[in-house]
């Protein structure tokens, strides 16, 4: 469609602006709900926690949930899948850029942990509930998570080619212990430090480069 035709139709124009704007805001409501759902499964455990539950702290009477989501199970699937959402893109992203890999190390961790901050009630239930999602979620689930472990273990590796990291090290057993390192923060941010985000990502990843960076002498 020109640019002419889209002036020439002002009335074409308006009803999709307002599809738009009723999308967005249907999705905004969405993620409340889910929002919603999130706290309960974290606070009060997901086999206990009801959509009635979900529906109360809301204001909101039961059957107005049916709009947004059909039911629990259906609300932990989607938090979960909102909670991982982007990770696989994110580090694919970084893999390809040009950026050293002392710089793509923080980077991730960063973007890891962003969810927390984010949204920490889907961080939480996604670590701790992901095994009570029907099987078929939990396979897609679990497709994701070993694609975004295998980007990871490869931003690793890249940097050993590069020779800025060391290549005596195990590197399959290096992105595990990161990304291990990433998803223990939920149990005590918050609790036992109340550091920013961006202060936990610079601080793991000193951790990680001062482990594997290539030293004078020492695992080239």
């Amino acid at each position: 469609m020109t640019r002419s035709t889209i002036s020439a139709w002002p009335e074409v124009q308006s009803k999709r602006t307002s599809h738009k704007h009723s999308a967005a805001k249907y999705t905004a409501r969405y993620l409340l709900v889910l929002e919603a759902a999130a706290r309960q499964f974290a606070d009060k455990g997901y086999r206990v926690a009801t959509t009635k539950d979900i529906a109360d702290s809301l204001g909101v009477r039961q059957a107005s949930l049916y709009y947004y989501i059909k039911s629990k199970e259906s609300a932990l699937e989607q938090i979960c899948l909102v909670a991982i959402e982007g990770y696989v893109d994110f580090s694919k992203e970084i893999l390809g850029s040009k950026q050293p890999t002392v710089e793509k190390i923080p980077d991730l961790i960063y973007r890891h942990l962003k969810t927390l901050e984010e949204r920490p009630g889907f961080y939480k239930v996604f670590l701790a509930h992901r095994h009570e999602l029907a099987a078929e979620t939990r396979h897609v689930l679990g497709r994701q998570i070993r694609e975004y472990e295998r980007n990871v273990e490869a931003i690793l590796r890249q940097g050993v080619k590069r020779k800025e990291l060391r290549g005596d090290r195990d590197y399959h057993l290096a992105s595990l212990a990161i990304l291990g390192m990433c998803n223990a923060v939920v149990t005590w941010w918050g609790k036992r430090s109340d550091a920013p985000i961006r202060a936990l990502a610079d601080e793991f990843a000193g951790l990680a480069v001062d482990g594997l960076r290539v030293r004078k002498g020492v695992g080239g």
